[in-house]
């Protein structure tokens, strides 16, 4: 909280500031707490006056107030869940992938990252009728997959709808995809773009392969950058209510990739991986990280022709 300093209103003066001071009064929770008649005796300063200097203060530094039931209308109406294609992880993930939160898949190469991705993009599109935007940032991304999952699932007739219901953004470097996210944020705030009025998913696939090489040689402007990408993938999702899904890998050692500054900035992390002991496209998921849920839930997919699939 502020301290109380001359000029903080304009009846705080520095005799006033002193004699506040002097009556262990220093900061604008200490004279909010206090009673002010015993304060005007103390300090011999007129009780009117720290009343004025009182609800000055109020006025500076409350916060304003919203009816609750208000503040439950807005949270209604900008949040979403967003369903997987698997049940299982649906109840995993109490209903699936939230809006306004940005939810991290790490795993190491080939375990089934992108697939995810995809098949999420498809389960977007159909289930929720909105659109995805899906950065590339590591060349990834194959349409004909994307076609795969979409024909396997829902037939010919939609492929097309399907196909330019995903828009695909190549990215190979952070200041491209800071550029490329930037330019969706304005696009959302301006309307000037039809497709941008029902986009309800952003896939960034990976955000590894943009940091790392950001993070070598100058590691200062390297993590500088990687916080200011962190607070635009945030604000992102909170002021338009995206889902924002990134991809990270996982590196040798089980750990995930970009280290605790980076372990604060998604709202979800699911770790997939391929066990040991399992068919070749059987995938287990596991939630490491969540601001809502108890981690350690698990559960298996499937990884086919028509996507990600519950295992049993």
């Amino acid at each position: 909280m502020s301290a109380v300093r001359p000029n903080l209103c304009p009846q705080l003066s520095e005799d006033v500031v002193s004699k506040l001071r002097s009556a262990g009064v220093k900061t604008v929770v200490d004279l909010i707490k206090t009673d002010l008649e015993g304060l005007a005796l103390e300090t011999s300063l007129p009780y009117k006056d720290l009343v004025i200097i009182r609800r000055l203060l109020l006025a500076q530094f409350s916060t304003f107030p919203v009816n609750c039931s208000d503040f439950y209308q807005t949270t209604i109406a900008s949040s979403s869940i967003i369903p997987t294609p698997a049940e299982k992880l649906n109840e995993l993930l109490d209903g699936g992938l939230y809006t306004s939160e940005v939810t991290e898949i790490a795993g190491e190469i080939s375990s089934g990252k992108t697939q995810f991705c995809l098949s999420l993009c498809v389960s977007v599109v159909m289930k929720a009728r909105q659109n995805v935007v899906f950065i590339d940032t590591c060349g990834g991304f194959s349409a004909d997959r994307l076609a795969e999952i979409a024909e396997s699932l829902y037939g010919e007739e939609h492929l097309e709808h399907i196909l330019q219901s995903v828009k695909v953004i190549e990215a190979f470097d952070i200041f491209h995809l800071m550029t490329a996210l930037q330019t969706i944020k304005d696009k959302m705030v301006k309307k000037v773009d039809p497709f941008y009025d029902t986009l309800k998913l952003l896939v960034v696939d990976s955000i590894t392969a943009v940091i790392y090489p950001s993070l070598g040689g100058q590691q200062m402007d390297g993590h500088g950058l990687m916080v200011q990408l962190s607070l635009k993938l945030r604000h992102l999702a909170a002021d338009f209510s995206l889902c924002v899904l990134v991809v990270n890998n996982v590196i040798g050692d089980g750990k995930v990739s970009l280290g605790k500054t980076w372990s604060h900035v998604p709202h979800c992390r699911l770790l997939i991986s391929h066990p040991k002991d399992q068919e070749s496209n059987v995938r287990e998921l596991v939630l490491i990280k969540s601001s809502r849920l108890a981690t350690g839930g698990k559960t298996k997919i499937g990884i086919t022709e028509k996507g990600i699939e519950d295992w049993t």
